[in-house]
């Protein structure tokens, strides 16, 4: 089969899917597996092992999984990231977390991420700071597996991974920035999300109490003794919870609160300095 042949056959399937971006995940599965075949990704002869495998992707993604599971990776801010079951996938917005914490940083002290899932916001950070010492926490060893992967694929030495439930096992330090993207879904919304999420992406990073506000409430309650004065707390949040968040932040004491909204106007990111 040549080259635009087998686009639009795989086009056609992921159409039939109801992938909204049909014909570029069409070439992003053919390109990615020519280029592991050690072929031209200009290739006009597709052979079949390689279309055997396009099959296989295709298949999978009319089943419902997520485009990045089936790739095995994924872009975010300066890196590309392993992922696959067991890990939250990065999203874009995320992004904002990153840039909004570069410029918060200090210019010394430690760095803390919570709930790191994939490493994508420690690591991305990391490479930006190569001088800085980051501790980077999640529950899942699942995900603290994908994020050693992404440690060492993109070969950043100052991030230490650790096994930890929030603040429980990191070690006893202050530490001058604090980021985290927990889960923050109510149980109403996770019955609601899409298939390609709920079926696939797991459950721990996603979910948190009947209103989503579990994990958030908790790190906001606890940062406070592991953060030192002046110290800046960055959070991710849910695209409907920059009130309620504000509150809480507000009712704790923090200071200088913000909520940044990401690139479709929705609350996205809590901004606060350690209260005194």
């Amino acid at each position: 089969m040549n080259r635009q042949a087998a686009l639009r056959h795989a086009k056609q399937k992921l159409i039939e899917a109801n992938c909204e971006n049909a014909k570029q995940e069409a070439r992003w599965m053919l390109e990615q597996l020519l280029n592991e075949d050690g072929l031209p990704i200009n290739c006009e002869h597709i052979p079949q092992t390689t279309l055997q495998k396009l099959e296989s992707m295709l298949e999978r993604r009319q089943n419902g999984e997520p485009l990045q599971y089936i790739l095995g990776n994924t872009a975010f801010h300066c890196l590309e990231l392993l992922i696959g079951p067991g890990v939250l996938i990065p999203r874009p917005e995320t992004e904002i977390l990153v840039e909004e914490a570069l410029q918060l940083y200090p210019g010394r002290g430690l760095v803390c991420d919570l709930c790191t899932g994939s490493g994508a916001i420690a690591l991305a950070m990391a490479k930006n700071l190569p001088h800085t010492t980051f501790i980077a926490g999640d529950i899942s060893a699942s995900a603290l597996r994908w994020a050693r992967l992404n440690q060492k694929k993109n070969q950043i030495d100052n991030v230490t991974f650790l096994q930890s439930n929030l603040f429980q096992a990191l070690p006893s330090t202050y530490f001058s920035l604090l980021t985290a993207n927990p889960p923050y879904i109510s149980k109403q919304e996770y019955q609601d999300l899409p298939k390609e999420v709920l079926e696939y992406e797991p459950k721990l990073a996603l979910l948190s109490g009947d209103e989503g506000l579990d994990l958030l409430q908790r790190i906001i309650c606890e940062a406070p003794a592991h953060l030192e004065p002046e110290a800046w707390i960055l959070l991710e949040i849910g695209s409907t919870q920059g009130a309620a968040i504000y509150e809480i932040l507000r009712r704790s004491a923090w200071r200088d609160i913000r909520i940044r909204k990401d690139y479709s106007g929705h609350d996205r990111i809590a901004i606060a300095r350690n209260p005194l």
